[in-house]
């Protein structure tokens, strides 16, 4: 069949699909036959229906109907309202098993079966959404599609230029590149990167990157979006750098070292891919990051604390005495959705802020028809948080029963409660306060946890046994930032004249936390302040994976009354 290929769809593709268009009618109604054509060149799949019913041609809508004996295929065709665009990697190709007349009919015709499609997805767009001409398309659902047959077009053309230049100049032998490898100039490693080529690669979002090539993404915050099938890799918009925050990997970087990581290909390679992006070379770094943070207007009027501190000291097991000492340095707000603020403080200036939510998150799964890589019908199903098109797992399972209860163990393993920094919050900060004397010549400490409340939980659990006379600067690092660790350090020279005694380094007890201990111990950084008699310490909690764990298991009562003492009396600002 020439560019065409006998495929069906990945059920995963499908499952990511309805949950980022959230019309499950609709492409259930796309993928219903399971078996269609698959345009390599456009990466468009066309459905394969036994029954085109009562269609007729309407403006540029066109059928192919079969001549069968089939009696199961009433009025078969190709249906070009149903098309959808899938990447190459989640089709999958099958043995050909359409009836020989029908394969005869799509060979003979496979060129005006191209010419006819593309020219009605490019007619898609003069057309209204309920247009009857229309009616059920999905190619309004994939502006990427319409992008990629325009390239082809372009390419085409181009190609047959060539040939009709190459004729004139000479009649007696017609010569021309072959459409793939002009196709293929963007991913080919031997073409010359020039100076200006990577200026145009470096100044390209790597969101408009993932849209163009159909790497499925949801946002985490204002700025920042991870990989819906690798959640450990998250980019942000507004310094437009990814990092692959795995314990065990070290990728991060710009647009270029983004599209090499997620694609797999060299320095050339990853250049021309980032080249043919639509909006390449437009990203200013200087208007994006040059944006300052501003306080929101979303805080209640009067002061409230009520469901934050119902929360921090039901749920969380926090001292009320602790939130509101440090809601009166201004440190903890609750917004009008009743969320919990903890802000970034430099001094007197607020330079961030992290929400953190007080009622719990709420999931719904999702089922529908779908089809494993054997051709087995199956319950596909998606689960996402409650408001959200975007999937956050999928799978198949062999009934309705099981899909929920695959869906429901899925979402027990997502974050329980909503947690956000706030766009554009002052990169190398986060949660901090300080305890104890303020004047230079006092010995200091510096703590560093994960989480504001892992702050909080520390202070309380470990405050009370620091030296009255000792400053201590408890810091968040937002996560397992070193950036944030850095920057805190030099912060903190600037201010008193000179560095913390001691870095303790209180990150959770789990694998990221000790290669993230390891990876801090091994920079030349720490290796210099070590050297010049500071002092490096890991504490774990041992009671829980994190600070705040092992706060609700010392307040739960199973430990002594004299250790819930302890903890009481830490609680002293």
């Amino acid at each position: 069949m020439s560019n065409y290929k006998l495929v069906t769809i990945n059920p995963k593709f499908i499952a990511e699909t309805v949950a980022r268009t959230g019309s499950e009618e609709l492409m259930d109604k796309a993928t219903r036959s399971y078996v269609g054509l698959y345009d390599e060149n456009t990466n468009w799949y066309i459905p394969l229906r036994a029954n085109l019913g009562k269609k007729k041609p309407v403006g540029t809508f066109f059928e192919t109907p079969f001549s069968t004996t089939n009696r199961h295929f009433i009025k078969p065709g190709l249906d070009f309202q149903k098309a959808i665009y899938v990447p190459f990697e989640s089709i999958i190709e099958i043995d050909n098993t359409l009836p020989q007349e029908q394969n005869i009919l799509i060979n003979d015709n496979y060129e005006k079966i191209q010419a006819e499609f593309e020219k009605y997805v490019l007619n898609v767009e003069k057309y209204s959404k309920d247009s009857r001409d229309y009616l059920w398309s999905t190619v309004p659902l994939f502006p990427e599609g319409i992008k990629k047959i325009k390239h082809h077009i372009k390419i085409t053309s181009n190609r047959d230029q060539e040939i009709i230049l190459e004729e004139q100049d000479d009649k007696q032998e017609i010569t021309h590149k072959p459409t793939q490898q002009r196709s293929e100039k963007y991913t080919s490693s031997s073409i010359h990167i020039t100076d200006e080529m990577k200026q145009q690669a470096k100044n390209t979002s790597i969101l408009d990157y993932v849209k163009y090539y159909s790497i499925p993404v949801r946002r985490t915050s204002g700025s920042e979006y991870e990989l819906v099938d690798r959640k450990n890799v998250k980019f942000d918009t507004r310094k437009n750098l990814f990092k692959d925050y795995n314990p065990s990997s070290n990728a991060g970087g710009d647009i270029i070292d983004f599209a090499k990581y997620i694609d797999d290909v060299n320095f050339p390679q990853a250049i021309q891919k980032i080249m043919v992006v639509d909006g390449s070379g437009r990203f200013d770094f200087y208007h994006v990051q040059a944006q300052p943070f501003m306080m929101p207007q979303i805080f209640e009027e009067d002061g409230r604390l009520n469901e934050a501190m119902i929360y921090l000291v039901n749920e969380r097991k926090l001292e009320s005495s602790t939130v509101k000492k440090v809601a009166e340095s201004g440190l903890i707000k609750q917004t009008k959705n009743k969320e919990v603020a903890f802000i970034w403080a430099d001094g007197s200036e607020d330079v961030g802020m992290t929400l953190q939510g007080t009622k719990p998150l709420e999931y719904e799964t999702r089922t529908f028809e779908g089809i494993d890589k054997e051709g087995v019908i199956k319950t596909a199903w998606i689960m996402r948080r409650k408001g959200m098109k975007e999937p956050l797992a999928h799978g198949l399972s062999k009934n309705e029963e099981e899909a929920q209860e695959a869906g429901k163990r899925a979402s027990l393993s997502q974050r329980q409660y909503k947690k956000q920094i706030w766009r554009n919050s002052s990169t190398g900060h986060g949660f901090n306060f300080r305890s104890g004397p303020i004047d230079s010549e006092t010995q200091g400490k510096m703590v560093f946890t994960e989480a504001a409340i892992d702050t909080l939980s520390y202070f309380e659990l470990k405050g009370h046994q620091f030296d009255r006379d000792t400053r201590i600067q408890y810091q968040s690092l937002e996560g397992l930032k070193e950036s944030i660790l850095h920057k805190s350090m030099e912060r903190y020279e600037k201010r008193y004249g000179k560095m913390p005694e001691e870095i303790i380094l209180a990150v959770d007890n789990d694998e990221a936390g000790d290669v993230f201990v390891k990876k801090v111990l091994s920079e030349q950084k720490i290796k210099n302040y070590q050297s010049k008699g500071g002092k490096v310490t890991r504490e774990k909690p041992i009671l829980g994976k994190d600070w705040n764990e092992q706060l609700q298991y010392v307040k739960s009562g199973s430990r002594s009354h004299k250790q819930n003492k302890e903890v009481q009396r830490s609680t002293q600002l």
